[in-house]
């Protein structure tokens, strides 16, 4: 776009603020000669007036001026909320370098020292004008933006206040004549989970109830909704939340049955005690890595590993290791992914997100093995693998560009092969990192007890 009207453009408006008749005339002249809209001011005040009474696209505007000088209505001009935005040119005499120094600081867009080239002073307009008409653009989108979110969160608190009215009745509503509704669990992910029974069987089971109604839920989360269930029932390991149903019931409510689960999440034993022993979090990753290892030869990937989603089951014959939430998971090269994120939506937890997937890349099952890695720093550290702010941005930032700090800076005592394998998974190159397979056999490895040392006979060598 030029600032250079044309017969089908409005005339750029350009207030030029100059107390030397003369060189009113000169620039007004050349300046309507090429289209451009003139108005002129002889005095700093003037020349307020005229802007506040119509704003300008552009303003020239000299320096020594009686009463006020050009400094002080350029600082006047961008203190008006309505005027802060329009470029100022100033053009003076004064070509030293404090001179203009003191007009940028002011608040000037250019400078132009006198005489001048009118060829040089037609440049630096349009050059303006350019960038004002880009930056109004700019401007008209953010509002546009900002008038959409807030749309959204306005839509996102109905239907969570919907929702949670939902919630509060569903306590004893029947679901296709099979599962009864009893106590709410939790909430999290896209639905909240409910005690339940399957009647024909009279078993306990969890009834995860989809946030939206059926009838207003958007497609995509309809059908990675419906793709929880499946995925997770191809993963077939014990240690992988059991799927036991899914479906809409007849009045538009969304479900999921799964086995029931008693004890807590990974998150919350984080929260007990922030820094795991190495046999504990071995323990505890060792039957992720199995469930992942199962996943990732069917071609699915999880891409949400993280704390909340691990579950410590307390089971008959002691702690079950549990993966929960296969519902964002993507069979790699299946035809509909496109479509589940086609809204260019960020699926997945920042914290522990491998860097091709911030960058929007083709991905498998080494992302889940750089989350892996994430969450094993985590646990044994208490922190992140960076030194990191917090922020999605920044965090992203981290995972794309900076190195890990080496885990024995935290932990002594891990041994050579376990930080090895950490900071391998951490590799911002898919692939250089382990599988999910060779990432458990070492922190198996790592986390065996040292052999003992026997006493030598006479007949043995010492160890």
């Amino acid at each position: 776009m030029s600032g250079t009207p044309t017969a089908s453009m409005t005339p750029s408006n350009i207030l030029i603020v100059d107390d030397t008749p003369a060189n009113l005339d000169v620039l007004c002249g050349m300046l309507r000669d090429r289209g451009y809209r003139v108005r002129v001011a002889i005095s700093g005040a003037r020349a307020l007036i005229a802007m506040r009474a119509e704003r300008p696209d552009l303003v020239m505007l000299d320096i020594n001026m009686p009463g006020m000088s050009g400094y002080d209505v350029c600082r006047e001009l961008k203190r008006d909320e309505s005027l802060r935005n329009v470029p100022v040119i100033f053009i003076s005499a004064l070509d030293e370098v404090i001179d203009k120094v003191k007009a940028f600081e002011a608040g000037g867009a250019d400078y132009v020292a006198k005489p001048f080239e009118f060829g040089e002073v037609l440049a630096r307009i349009e050059h303006q004008l350019k960038i004002a008409a880009l930056q109004r653009q700019l401007e008209v989108r953010n509002a546009e933006l900002m008038r959409m979110n807030e749309e959204l969160l306005r839509s996102q608190q109905r239907e969570s206040r919907i929702f949670n009215r939902l919630s509060d009745v569903l306590p004893g509503t029947v679901l296709d004549q099979k599962y009864r509704i009893d106590s709410r669990i939790g909430s999290g992910g896209f639905g909240t989970v409910f005690r339940g029974v399957q009647l024909s069987l009279d078993r306990p089971v969890a009834i995860k109830i989809f946030q939206a109604l059926a009838a207003a839920a958007r497609p995509e989360e309809l059908e990675r909704f419906r793709r929880e269930g499946i995925s997770a029932c191809r993963v077939n390991h014990p240690n992988a939340l059991g799927i036991i149903d899914s479906g809409v019931s007849q009045s538009g409510i969304a479900y999921l049955v799964s086995e029931l689960l008693e004890g807590q999440t990974l998150r919350s034993e984080l929260a007990t005690y922030p820094r795991l022993t190495i046999p504990r979090t071995a323990s505890i990753l060792l039957p992720v890595c199995e469930v992942l290892t199962v996943a990732h030869a069917i071609g699915l990937v999880h891409r949400d590993i993280k704390p909340d989603n691990i579950f410590l089951h307390r089971g008959r014959d002691g702690e079950v290791v549990k993966v929960l939430d296969f519902g964002i998971a993507k069979l790699t090269g299946s035809s509909d992914e496109r479509t589940l994120t086609a809204a260019r939506q960020v699926v997945g937890t920042p914290f522990y997100m491998a860097p091709e997937r911030f960058r929007s890349e083709p991905h498998d099952g080494r992302a889940d093995v750089y989350s892996l890695g994430v969450l094993a720093y985590e646990m044994l550290t208490g922190g992140s693998p960076f030194d990191a702010d917090t922020s999605v941005e920044a965090m992203a930032v981290l995972h794309l560009n900076a190195p890990p700090v080496p885990l024995r800076n935290h932990v002594p005592d891990a041994s050579e092969s376990l930080e090895r394998v950490i900071l391998a998974a951490l590799d911002k190159e898919p692939r250089c990192r382990p599988t999910a397979e060779e990432f458990g056999q070492v922190l198996s490895s790592a986390s065996a007890p040292a052999p003992q040392c026997v006493p030598a006979t006479r007949s043995e060598s010492a160890c």
